[in-house]
């Protein structure tokens, strides 16, 4: 099962004391990065989160915001009775005159608001954490659906690349009986100019170095355990995107040492299609966590 590095998520609860929200949006990284918003009422709590964050997300660049409205009561606000009693004295307003209290109340420090502190208690950091639990798995249900789409495409790719290899394996044996004939026409014609003769050992030899030269036997087998291992990955229970990049690294590997070694004209431009395939996955792969 892949899963996609690109996602996003979100969800919001709430109980008696505060409401939460929580935002998860995620981009391509090589590595696993969290950039974790949250109020500084909940730092205290923040390495708890980044550890549920790390459980569900194994690659990529993590951006979380979490917010938090807390319920508003009336006790959750007081009069600081003294300091209005010294911005009357200061401001010379009669007791009675009840006129300018709205200006009173705007003054600094007048009303306290508990709600403002910086604590929060155990069942908010409790509801918080269930919220980003809501948040990570609408996340990762959006990276499954990605990342399916992902694997059919790369299992397409991966068979067009593999029909590919089957026509250079086709075609390997002909190099050699091309060459041969090559060589012997050559030979041929030079002997009848120059009226000289050579024997059919060095011809022998001469083909022989050549074949060894352009053997790619071996780099067809590790072509083929490479596709079967890539598909193997792709089709297993569990997302490995750093492993598909390396295989992907191997198979275009493999493909380049072919067109170097098989100097053959229609195997050189199945190369060049290989390549073109193998860049296609490895541009899908980088998107794989």
């Amino acid at each position: 099962m892949l899963l996609s590095m690109t996602g996003q998520g979100a969800a919001t609860a709430f109980d008696d004391n505060a409401t939460v929200t929580v935002e998860i949006r995620a981009v391509n990284n090589r590595h696993l990065k969290v950039n974790l918003r949250a109020p500084d009422s909940l730092i205290s709590s923040e390495s708890a989160f980044e550890k549920l964050i790390r459980q569900n997300v194994g690659r990529g660049t993590v951006n979380v915001s979490i917010k938090l409205e807390k319920t508003t009561r009336k006790d959750d606000f007081t009069l600081d009775l003294e300091l209005i009693q010294s911005y009357r004295q200061q401001l010379k307003i009669d007791d009675g005159d009840n006129q300018s209290l709205d200006a009173l109340l705007s003054l600094p420090g007048v009303v306290i608001s508990r709600s403002q502190s910086n604590k929060v208690d155990d069942a908010t950091v409790i509801l918080v954490c269930e919220t980003l639990q809501q948040a990570l798995q609408q996340f990762n249900q959006m990276r499954e659906v990605e990342g399916a789409s992902m694997a059919e495409d790369l299992l397409v790719q991966l068979e067009e690349l593999n029909s590919r290899v089957q026509t250079i394996r086709e075609l390997a044996p002909g190099v050699i009986n091309k060459y041969s004939q090559r060589l012997t026409d050559k030979l041929n014609g030079l002997l009848e100019k120059h009226n000289l003769t050579i024997s059919d050992s060095d011809v022998t030899r001469e083909i022989g170095i050549f074949a060894d030269r352009c053997d790619i036997t071996e780099e067809v087998v590790r072509l083929d355990s490479h596709i079967s291992q890539f598909r193997s990955v792709v089709q297993g229970h569990t997302s490995q995107g750093r492993k598909l990049d390396f295989i992907t690294q191997e198979l275009f590997r493999e493909i380049n040492t072919i067109g170097s070694k098989a100097n053959d004209t229609e195997i050189a431009n199945t190369v060049v299609e290989c390549k073109t395939i193998i860049e296609r996955i490895r541009e899908q792969v980088q998107n794989i966590e």
